[in-house]
């Protein structure tokens, strides 16, 4: 399979593991989707807690010897439709699931992630209220892999 294609995969099937019953606060494992969060979202069939991994942009491939090191980039978005009043605690638990469920063993490679996959860089996660005609609250949460790819 395609490295690229199959790291994301590996992104996805990791965020399906956030539930309950395997420690995590949410289901939102249960509902984990690929696509343009911004139109992933308009769907009427959407269910809540949920979970939108979008491409991001990743940066310019670093040349090795007979290999490139890509840095592949991912945005995580965790949606909940908690309404005005208390979504604060709803976007709580969802950023803390997504972090732990994501959380680096550090000077180890990530068991989950496909061969190939050095590293992994988690940056600043923004929360964004409900408003704007919008009854969902939602956080980011800017992922990032290091990916040798070679012959």
């Amino acid at each position: 399979m395609n490295p690229l294609s199959e790291l994301r995969l590996a992104l996805i099937d990791r965020l399906g593991e956030i539930t309950p019953a395997a420690g995590y606060i949410t289901p939102a494992g249960t509902r984990v989707k690929s696509g343009w969060f911004s139109e992933v979202i308009k769907s009427s069939s959407n269910a809540y807690p949920m979970i939108v991994v979008q491409k991001g942009r990743d940066s310019q491939p670093t040349p090795g010897p007979n290999k490139l090191k890509l840095v592949r980039s991912f945005f995580v978005f965790g949606s909940v439709d908690a309404g005005i009043d208390g979504y604060e605690d709803a976007l709580d638990d969802i950023e803390l699931d997504i972090l732990r469920c994501l959380l680096p063993t550090l000077g180890l490679p990530l068991a989950w992630a496909p061969r190939g996959t050095s590293d992994i860089t988690i940056g600043t996660p923004e929360q964004v209220p409900p408003g704007s005609g919008e009854m969902t609250a939602t956080v980011l949460i800017p992922v990032e892999f290091s990916l040798i790819i070679g012959p």
